[in-house]
């Protein structure tokens, strides 16, 4: 690590401005070298060396650690929901939120970044291709992700479209991205069009297995939530169908966030879609997700490299005008920029450019907002 950004240190004269980029630099490095805490508990250390025999990759253990963390207790408390309290005597709608707010608070954001690491890259070896299907269409219901949509929706549509309206259904491009009223509209589109969305799209680029893939997830999940219903209502209301609404409006915000300031004269470049959080503690959390321009490059690149690849690639970023915020998080930044927090949003972003250090507050802050227009 300690290499690759010696390699890339800026040189007076050139794209970048040496003591910002010798910032972001030093905090690209903390964030590779920070502790993970992507998973609340790990099993023994004696169990390590087999579990990791069982991955594609042995540096992915994180994620197994954490949907095990949900095995051993989001799903029995769910299963506890429904059978504890049958028919005649109905689940109190405070437990029901209780083991709501609870497993939200520890495993929301890092099951849904586990879920996207996961899915890719292929977490269980090959020869047990089998448990690779476990998360995405048992456990993710249980964090209002419709069984088996995930990586059909993020995956194959969103990054393969790229956030280009007409191809990507969850595309930021057309919306006023500073208004409320935009952002819910650009909700409620994916809570209640994503359904039809994504076989839609199976059928325009004729990808037939893909459209009998989302055909049978989709009818998977109804048949389900169907069947809890009559299970249990109050139980289904708690473990299924509240968190679909939770969730997918903050999948949404977060989604919404991370593409919140595109470049109008280069909106197909994935260094002008987005941007980069750094030194900011939620890339513990979330498999160093803050380098989003680094992923949005190259998906397939694993979870661990994106700090070290950021900081390989800091001219590059320069050259083509990247964002890169030091200290806040994407719901921060989105939040910020809805808000018309300039300020707020001026302090953490790092000039580690030549062009952003010749700039003034005004006109970095009159750049911000032609980045929230409509395309």
């Amino acid at each position: 690590m300690k290499r690759r950004l010696q390699a890339t240190e800026p040189q007076p004269g050139g794209l970048l401005h040496p003591p910002e980029a010798q910032r972001l630099l030093a905090t690209a490095a903390a964030d590779a070298a920070a502790p993970r805490a992507e998973f609340l508990f790990a099993p023994p250390a004696a169990l390590h060396k087999p579990l990791a025999a069982l991955l594609e990759d042995p540096r992915d253990l994180p994620i197994l650690f954490l949907y095990l963390n949900v095995l051993l207790t989001t799903v029995p408390a769910a299963a506890a929901l429904f059978y504890a309290f049958p028919g005649a005597r109905p689940l109190p709608h405070w437990l029901g939120a209780a083991y709501l707010l609870l497993n939200y608070a520890l495993y929301l954001a890092r099951f849904m970044l586990s879920l996207h690491y996961s899915q890719h890259r292929r977490l269980f070896r090959s020869e047990l291709w089998p448990l690779n299907w476990v998360p995405p269409l048992l456990l993710a219901p249980l964090f209002g992700v419709p069984s088996g949509m995930y990586q059909l929706h993020h995956v194959v549509m969103h990054h393969c479209g790229n956030n280009r309206a007409g191809e990507d259904g969850s595309s930021t491009e057309r919306y006023r991205r500073d208004s409320l009223a935009h952002f819910l509209l650009y909700w409620l589109r994916f809570a209640l069009g994503a359904w039809l969305e994504v076989p839609l799209r199976c059928v325009r680029y004729r990808r037939w297995g893909l459209l009998a893939a989302s055909c049978a997830a989709e009818a998977a999940y109804f048949a389900g939530a169907a069947a809890a219903w009559r299970a249990n209502p109050r139980a289904a209301l708690w473990v299924l169908l509240i968190p679909y609404c939770i969730s997918s409006l903050a999948l949404m915000f977060g989604n919404w966030s991370q593409h919140i300031f595109i470049d109008p004269n280069n909106p197909r470049d994935s260094y002008c879609l987005t941007y980069n959080c750094a030194g900011v503690k939620d890339n513990q959390m979330s498999y160093n997700d803050g380098y989003h321009i680094v992923h949005h490059a190259n998906g397939r690149l694993h979870w661990s490299e994106l700090p070290q690849r950021f900081a390989a690639t800091l001219e590059q970023h320069a050259e083509r005008g990247a964002l890169c915020f030091v200290g806040i998080s994407f719901f921060e930044v989105g939040a910020a920029a809805m808000a018309g927090r300039w300020p707020f949003l001026l302090r953490h972003l790092c000039r580690y450019s030549s062009r952003l250090a010749a700039m003034s507050d005004d006109q970095i802050v009159a750049m911000l907002k032609e980045r929230l227009a409509p395309l």
